[in-house]
């Protein structure tokens, strides 16, 4: 019998990365510091659940939730005053606590204040965490650890520049650490686990072209595609990096822009721009250029020009906030310069070429931001949503505060969430009822500057 569990367990975490399993654990009594009482409370609210944290006899020093995780899964961190450091697991209305402790030769310094930025779960029943310095001075490498969910024991820790991670699921997957304008980590993920238990990271340099990373997306067990402001890098193993760049901007500026990679089942997207999207190649090579023209009588025709990535659902419906332009700034007059007047005569009028209209932002952007879209690529269908009338409709629970679009919807999740003190409302994207666009949407042209540099 025993080694039928297991077996079920082996199988349950390869397809599902750990997360089914975890909706087989029984749910964890007492604190998430002693056996007394429960932690957290997970009740049905409207179309989700509210999970409220109610454990206050454990003074704090942090409590910060995660974007929700593929495979239906929910992460939140919780740091006590004495330094003990907890996350909780949730996967439909189950959860569990793991006591992750500080592995030998981190700083007592890092360990009192590290933030747990982004988690994932991998085969082998494993849990990814990846911790930054609390401090934004702090000079501090990131953590990252491999904690077993079953023994909570720390399977092995690494450290670096870097501030995202990536997995490339799999038999002979991998995972990513990356940020900035370090050299890439990859780290080999075995089939029976997540890793030996002293891995040996291999770095990857950047290429000549990539001056810092903005996104990447693992394509294979040793192959892989970054996105960055110049262009988009195809990176395969043993061969060199080869470059295509970007198209021209054409639409507004919006500052703090990052380009992006999409996975829609095996078809994957670059995202260069607000409002363009490219389809990309098996090769790595950028082939078609996609862009959204709204009609003009739609109130939020300007959103066309806005639309950024959020990723895409297990349906293949790609979703999008909107990106935040720059109000233009106040064009200042022509300079009138001085006419001297001929004796006996007025001076001549200099005549002034009238404004040209510019696209009304400052108004657009008073106006909010908050919708969401999603596109279906086989289908051509764009819809949307405007969250402020649909969080209305939602009825959410009064703790908790409408959800940041880029933040806290997660498609790949299939949720959304919203926070409110110590508590978190979490609900499927399926909630929200979404329109269609009536829309022109012109085909698919080549994108001609797709060369190999």
């Amino acid at each position: 019998m025993k080694g039928l569990v297991i077996t079920a367990c082996l199988v349950a975490a390869a397809l599902g990365g750990g997360a089914y399993w975890m909706s087989l654990r029984p749910k964890p009594s007492g604190t998430l510091f002693d056996d007394h009482a429960s932690a957290f409370t997970v009740l049905a609210s409207g179309s989700g659940q509210l999970i409220t944290f109610q454990d206050t006899q454990t003074p704090l020093r942090a409590f910060r939730w995660l974007p929700p995780l593929p495979g239906g899964v929910l992460a939140a961190q919780v740091l006590s005053q004495n330094d003990r450091q907890r996350v909780a697991l949730f996967h439909d209305g189950a959860q569990d606590g793991l006591l992750v402790l500080k592995p030998v030769g981190v700083a007592d310094g890092f360990w009192r204040s590290a933030a747990l930025q982004a988690a994932a779960m991998v085969p082998g029943g494993t849990v990814l965490l990846l911790y930054q310095p609390g401090d934004p001075a702090s000079a501090e490498p990131a953590l990252a650890l491999a904690v077993d969910v079953a023994s909570q024991q720390v399977r092995w820790f690494c450290r670096g520049p870097f501030t995202r991670m990536a997995v490339a699921q799999g038999p002979d997957g991998a995972v990513y650490f990356y940020g900035g304008k370090s050299p890439i980590q990859r780290l080999a993920l075995k089939a029976g686990g997540a890793g030996s238990l002293r891995p040996t990271p291999e770095s990857i340099e950047l290429g000549p072209d990539i001056p810092e990373v903005d996104d990447l997306l693992p394509t294979g067990a040793d192959s892989f595609l970054v996105s960055h402001r110049n262009g988009l890098s195809v990176y395969r193993a043993g061969a060199d990096w080869a470059q295509y760049p970007a198209p021209e901007a054409d639409g507004p500026p919006c500052p703090g822009w990052k380009s992006s990679l999409v996975r829609d089942g095996k078809q994957v997207w670059w995202q260069p721009g607000p409002g363009k999207l490219l389809k990309v190649r098996p090769d790595g090579r950028p082939d078609a250029l996609v862009q959204w023209t709204f009609r003009p009588e739609d109130p939020f025709a300007l959103d066309a020009g806005l639309l950024r990535a959020l990723g895409a659902d297990s349906a293949g419906w790609i979703w999008f906030a909107l990106a935040t332009p720059a109000p233009p700034a106040p064009a200042a007059a022509p300079p009138n310069p001085p006419v001297e007047a001929e004796k006996g005569r007025e001076a001549p009028a200099v005549a002034v070429a009238p404004a040209v209209p510019a696209t009304d932002w400052g108004s657009y952007l008073a106006a909010g931001l908050d919708r969401l879209y999603r596109w279906n690529p086989n289908r051509g269908v764009l819809e949307r949503v405007a969250m402020k009338q649909a969080w209305a409709v939602l009825n959410p629970p009064a703790p908790v505060q409408p959800p940041v679009l880029g933040r806290d919807v997660v498609p790949a999740a299939g949720t959304l969430l919203a926070e409110g003190a110590h508590c978190a409302w979490w609900l499927p994207l399926a909630a929200l009822s979404l329109e269609r666009v009536v829309q022109a949407k012109p085909a698919p042209a080549a994108h001609a500057q797709a060369q190999a540099m």
